[in-house]
Parts: structure tokens; sequence; C-alpha cells
């Protein structure tokens, strides 16, 4: 079991607040109870990066000046990890970059199904041996075939099922540069593979219903204009403004940060 959170925004933006500061339930308190790994990936300017370790976010020396000084971008997918199937290593930590796509997930698939499913140019790239890694290398083979990435997140989710390759869920968050991609599929533990979503701001916003720490990152983010879409296994704020994602939904948030829930049915 794993935790989740993604963002796209209008411009370079950081994630400290997310990591260290969310009144609710942080990344680095999260950890706590997923403690095999931690990673982000971020896009720039300069395209993709990627930073993880093997250990426990709260663990970690690095992190803490890491999120606060390097890590800023317009797309960011980040994870922490409880690991299910693959050791605590690197290679077997969230998230990963794979031509052009970057992906985190929380859940358990089996792992030799899913290898079944993979044609040796996909398999032979892995550089784990987890579950996750798998699935995520079937959504890219899918999307490469049919080209399209919504089809080919379905067309991946429609071989799991039809070839009754067993799992918990098929939660993730995803990126290829253009959108933002975050599935919620579940089969057991509804009330825990959730997925929820907020925008910032948004119409209607009432500040002094909000916390303290919340009002103060919102009213920063407003002087700058910063605009997200925040989407998260956890509600991390106090705020009603989250939107819990349906079982079975596809959520697509584009570069205008336009949100599109499109069902997954199989």
């Amino acid at each position: 079991m794993c935790r989740l959170l993604g963002l796209y925004a209008n411009k370079l933006v950081d994630v400290w607040f997310s990591f260290y500061e969310a009144p609710k339930r942080s990344l680095a308190e999260l950890s706590y109870d997923n403690p095999s790994g931690w990673g982000v990936a971020w896009l720039d300017d300069r395209g993709w990066h990627v930073y993880k370790e093997p250990i426990a976010l709260y663990e970690s020396r690095k992190a803490e000046e890491f999120i606060k000084s390097v890590v800023r971008g317009r797309i960011i997918v980040s994870h922490v990890r409880f690991a299910s199937v693959g050791i605590s290593r690197k290679e077997n930590t969230h998230p990963w970059l794979y031509r052009g796509w970057v992906f985190a997930h929380n859940g358990t698939i089996d792992r030799y199904g899913l290898l079944g499913l993979l044609r040796s140019e996909y398999k032979k790239d892995l550089e784990g041996n987890t579950d996750s890694e798998a699935f995520f290398h079937l959504i890219v083979q899918e999307v490469n075939d049919l080209n399209d990435p919504v089809e080919g997140i379905r067309r991946a989710v429609e071989k799991i099922v039809k070839n009754n390759i067993r799992f918990s869920s098929l939660n993730f968050i995803a990126s290829s540069r253009e959108r933002l991609y975050a599935l919620r599929y579940a089969r057991t533990r509804l009330d825990y593979y959730t997925l929820h979503y907020i925008e910032r701001p948004r119409e209607g916003l009432e500040l002094r219903r909000l916390s303290r720490e919340t009002r103060q990152l919102i009213l920063m983010k407003l002087a700058r204009g910063e605009r997200a879409v925040i989407v998260a296994s956890e509600t991390m704020s106090n705020e009603t403004y989250w939107r819990q994602v349906p079982n079975k939904h596809l959520v697509i948030v584009d570069k205008n940060l336009n949100i599109e829930l499109k069902p997954v049915e199989i």
C-alpha cells in the first residue's frame, strides 16, 4: 500500500506544503506508514527530472532541503511506498520515467500475470521487479500501440481484467508532459484505495474557513498568480472543495487545467 500525489500548475511551483506542512496528512506524515521508499518527478522547461530514495521520507537526510530548494515544476508526481512486491531498493521505488511518461501506482497486482501481457521490448526495459513498474510498461505499450493515452489506459485495464489477473487496486497518477492522468480502479478496500482532487484557487473560496497554514499558502499562491489542480490519495487539508474520484474513473487534467472525468468500465 502506498500514497500518491500529483499536481498540474500554470507555472513552476513547489510542493513543500504537501510534503511537510499539510494540516491533515502530509507525505512526510504518511511515510511513517509507508516507509519503503519515496520519490518525486517534476517537469520544468528542461524536461523531466526524477529523484527517489529507497528509505522512508521521514528518515531522509536529503529530502527536506531537496524539496525546498530543487523541486519546482509545472507537473509533479510524488509517492511514498509500502513494499508489497519487490524489496526496498532504488529500482523498485516510484515514480518511474519511461519513454516520456512518469508513473506512480498504489495497489498490488499479480506481477507474473502482467509479465505475460508485455512484449519483449517492454519487458526487457524493466529496471526492478515490482508489479507496479510492469503495470506501467503495459500502459505505455498499449498507449503506443493505439497512439491514444486514454484508449491505451483503458486497453491495459481491460487486458488485466479479462485475463483474470488478480489485483487489489490499479490506482495510479501518470503524466506524458501534456496532461496529467489519475486512475481510480479498485477491487477491494474502497475506503482505502481512494483518489481526491482539488482546484486552487476556485470560485467562491472562503479563506476564513481554512486552517491558518492553508490560508497562508493560498494567499501566497494568489499573490503569485499560481493556479493548480492537485490529485492525492487522501485529502491533505480541511478545505471542503476536495472532490472524491468515483471508482473506475480516469481523471484527465490538460494544460489549461481543465478537468475531465471518464468512466473506465470493463
